[in-house]
This record gives C-alpha cells, sequence and structure tokens, in this order.
C-alpha cells in the first residue's frame, strides 16, 4: 500500500429480526447509547436498517431487512441464526487496500462507490478466517465521531474469534491491517486447560484469538464451535462496573446464565446464553 493508509475500528454489527427488540434487551443489562438514529440504507447487498449504539467506548451496530422485503439479513439469520455479522473499519483510502488484498489473492466483495466520497469493500469471510470485515472509506476521516465521555460503567475490551490456527489469524490480521500492537502471545488458558487463547490489537481495537488446546480434551468447546458454525466471531467481552446487580437482574428476568465461575486471579465472569441475547455470547467481566 504505497498511499499513507489510516484505518480506525468502528463497530461491530449483529445480524437481528428486530433492532428495537434486539436493542430494548441490550439497554436493559447493559449501559448502552445511541449514536445514530434508525437509518435506512441502500447497498449493493440490498437495503436494510441499520442502528449505532455507544458501549462501554465502542459502538455496536444492529441491521435488519425492511418490513416484508427478505434481503441479505434475512438469508444471514436463516442460515446462521442472529448474531455477529461483520466488524467495521473506517479508513482513509480504500483503493490502495482493495487493490493490496486483490493481488494477494484476498476475495473482496460487495464493493461500492458513493457521490460523497464514500466508498466500502469487504473482506469475504472465505479468506478472513470466517469473520466479515468491512472497511468504510470516510471523507471526513481526520474528524471522526466524538466519543461520549467515559460513563466507568462498562468497558468494551474485545471481540473473539475462534480460529483453527491462532498464528496463521495473527499473521494475517498483521499483514493487511493498521495499526496492529503486540498482544499476549497464544497460550495454553491459565483457568482452564481446553483452550488456547492470544490476541493483538487491531486499528485501535483488541481482537482475541481462541483455538483448540495441543491435546484433545473432554471439554474442547472451540472444536465444536468450528466443526457447526466453521471459524467466525464466538463472543464479545465487557467489563462491568454493576456486576452483581446485573447478574441478579438477569437472573430474575428469566435470561440463560451460564459458565459462572471464579478464574485463578480471582477475577469473576458470566456469559449471557446467545439464546436469549439474540445470538450474541456475551461475556461479563466483573470490574473495570
Amino acid at each position: 500500500m504505497d498511499q499513507d493508509v489510516q484505518m480506525r475500528f468502528d463497530h461491530v454489527s449483529i445480524a437481528v429480526r428486530s433492532i428495537d427488540r434486539a436493542a430494548e434487551f441490550f439497554a436493559r443489562y447493559f449501559p448502552m447509547q445511541p449514536r445514530n438514529p434508525k437509518t435506512r440504507d441502500d447497498q449493493v447487498s440490498g437495503a436494510f436498517y441499520w442502528q449505532d449504539f455507544w458501549l462501554g467506548g465502542f459502538v455496536v451496530e444492529f441491521i435488519e431487512d425492511l418490513p416484508g422485503q427478505p434481503g441479505f439479513v434475512t438469508k444471514f439469520i436463516e442460515k446462521h441464526g442472529e448474531g455477529m455479522h461483520h466488524l467495521s473499519i473506517e479508513v482513509n483510502h480504500l483503493d490502495p487496500i482493495v487493490e493490496k488484498l486483490k493481488r494477494d489473492g484476498i476475495r473482496v466483495v460487495d464493493e461500492q462507490k458513493y457521490p460523497s466520497g464514500s466508498a466500502t469493500a469487504f473482506i469475504s469471510p472465505r479468506s478472513a478466517f470466517g469473520a466479515l470485515i468491512q472497511f468504510w472509506q470516510v471523507p471526513d476521516f481526520d474528524s471522526p465521531h466524538p466519543k461520549p465521555a467515559p460513563d466507568g460503567m462498562a468497558h468494551f475490551d474485545h471481540v473473539s474469534l475462534a480460529v483453527k490456527d491462532i498464528s496463521k489469524a495473527s499473521e494475517f490480521f498483521s499483514r493487511y491491517f493498521t495499526p496492529i500492537t503486540p498482544g499476549r502471545e497464544p497460550h495454553v488458558s491459565n483457568s482452564e486447560g481446553n483452550f488456547m487463547i492470544g490476541n493483538i490489537g487491531v486499528a485501535g481495537f483488541k481482537l482475541e484469538f481462541i483455538q483448540s488446546p495441543p491435546h484433545p480434551t473432554e471439554n474442547d468447546f472451540v472444536a465444536r464451535f468450528i466443526q457447526r458454525y466453521g471459524e467466525g466471531m464466538h463472543h464479545i467481552s465487557l467489563d462491568l462496573k454493576e456486576f452483581d446487580a446485573t447478574l441478579e437482574r438477569l437472573k430474575r428476568d428469566g435470561v440463560r446464565v451460564v459458565d459462572e465461575r471464579t478464574n485463578n486471579r480471582g477475577e469473576r465472569q458470566f456469559f449471557v446464553s446467545p439464546r436469549d441475547a439474540f445470538g450474541v455470547l456475551v461475556q461479563v467481566w466483573d470490574g473495570l
């Protein structure tokens, strides 16, 4: 990439049948606030609705099809169920990124340019370890959306990808994204020996990778996930100040909470089941 290409992680997108219902659920249990109103968009993939929300310093987007007009969101849900759809990264120059990707044989889909100077393109999940990744060229890249002041209530820590080989996944992202900041090298989980874990910083955001352990175990949840869904986005992780109150509220409301535990460092966590969280497995840690 000859031009001075800059990238900035913007959001994780969640495909749902109803933005209103999904937003209501997440806002009930987590300190979430709107960034944009519900908006119609028309792209190569078809028309749909989207809405962005701030959550713990980063942005969560919900997308749904137009009423009575099944499109790419419905097709995704019919195949995978509701859940995480793509990661979106803002860029100042899209063309050199796309040129490099194509030159290296990386599959790029849904390219589109707009009169405003905006442009978009996606890396196919076939090429990105199961993750659909959007690049969004914004004409005002040097004037990003102002973030709300930290509320001290939540921190969006990372998105986790289940992969067959952490080293290869990390190498891929390091090759095509910038800036990359070193994270934890791949290692067997300290709290449980049934998976490997590692992470890197990608365009200002932490991306975690999980992989089966070197030796088979009875509870290899990563292998089960990949066997069922293929490689791809596994969960989102939040640090939450009101850990106990939120856990109590979820249980009182009948929301399925799984895998409550304290790790060997004394850190408490639980997961909100994707069955109740619109297809998203939500990891919640105690404290900020």
